[in-house]
């Protein structure tokens, strides 16, 4: 007998202050008769953070933004009369308005309790432990998005210059599913390279978000060839305290790029991008993403 494949799910600890103290926002579901943290499997094909998002939004009726990540859960569920692994990913989430609650099938109600008496009414002992891991990463002062270009057509079928290089087919299709991502993460700053491939890469999402894409011709290739020192200088405009920015370049100019802006260097495949939440101590939480 095979083994079932691992249930993949993805949720979040939505959170808000009050008067100098966090509160946090859990769900009882009325099948299990339990106080939980918001979660739930992810569609097919769906991004963890996109299927976060909407798991939050969908049983708390807050719209939300993801913040760092606050770890996984394992453990074990019932799937087709046999035992599966199951693995939960979580964020912390803030909420973007104040939206009612309307009770469903699978949530009847929500509670913003403060930290204290939510670790004693959430029901299993592993919420806890991802509750307990809120306050070592909020407040964050500000977030930056570093993201490789979807995919491009390759430079040997390509004839004419190459900033005007477009994106593939599927790089196309690369940078539509890449526009839930950045809109899970809240980015409200869009910087990219001048070379078409990279403009198309975030073309999509700033559509989305009717926001106007930032053009930095010193982190295309030929800028940075032409003079590596051009990129002295811009941690100070890309780090903005309470923006979420996202900055696209190409895979010879990200690892100088990465080191100017005080970021982990690794390689990147197209589309691929790291996350990284600068808190209010000056500390910085990664995650890394291949692409969507």
């Amino acid at each position: 007998m095979s083994t079932p494949a691992t249930v993949i799910a993805a949720g979040g600890v939505v959170w808000r202050e009050r008067r100098g103290s966090l509160q946090v926002l859990l769900v009882h579901r009325p099948r299990y008769d339990d106080w939980s943290l918001p979660k739930g499997k992810l569609a097919p094909n769906e991004h963890v953070l996109v299927a976060a998002r909407r798991e939050i939004e969908e049983e708390t009726g807050q719209q939300v933004v993801l913040g760092p990540p606050l770890g996984v859960q394992r453990y074990t569920v019932r799937k087709n009369g046999a035992t599966a692994p199951k693995l939960v990913h979580y964020w912390s989430a803030t909420p973007l308005d104040g939206a009612d609650f309307q009770p469903n099938s699978e949530v009847d109600e929500v509670a913003w309790l403060p930290l204290d008496k939510a670790r004693t009414k959430l029901s299993y002992p592993r919420d806890v432990d991802i509750l307990d891991c809120l306050g070592r990463v909020v407040p964050v002062s500000s977030t930056l998005v570093l993201l490789r270009h979807t995919e491009a057509v390759k430079r040997k079928d390509w004839e004419s210059k190459d900033t005007a290089r477009p994106l593939s087919t599927n790089g196309k299709n690369q940078a539509e599913r890449l526009t839930a991502v950045l809109g899970a993460l809240g980015v409200n700053k869009l910087i990219t390279s001048d070379a078409e491939r990279c403009i198309a890469t975030l073309t999509p999402y700033a559509a989305s978000i009717d926001r106007q894409i930032h053009l930095w011709p010193e982190i295309s290739e030929r800028g940075y060839h032409e003079d590596p020192s051009a990129l002295a200088g811009l941690a100070e405009k890309a780090w903005k305290p309470g923006k979420v920015t996202v900055v696209c370049s190409h895979r010879p100019v990200l690892p100088a790029l990465a080191r100017e802006l005080g970021l982990r260097v690794g390689k990147f495949s197209p589309g691929a991008f790291l996350v990284a939440h600068r808190l209010s101590d000056g500390r910085l939480v990664y995650e890394r993403f291949t692409a969507p």
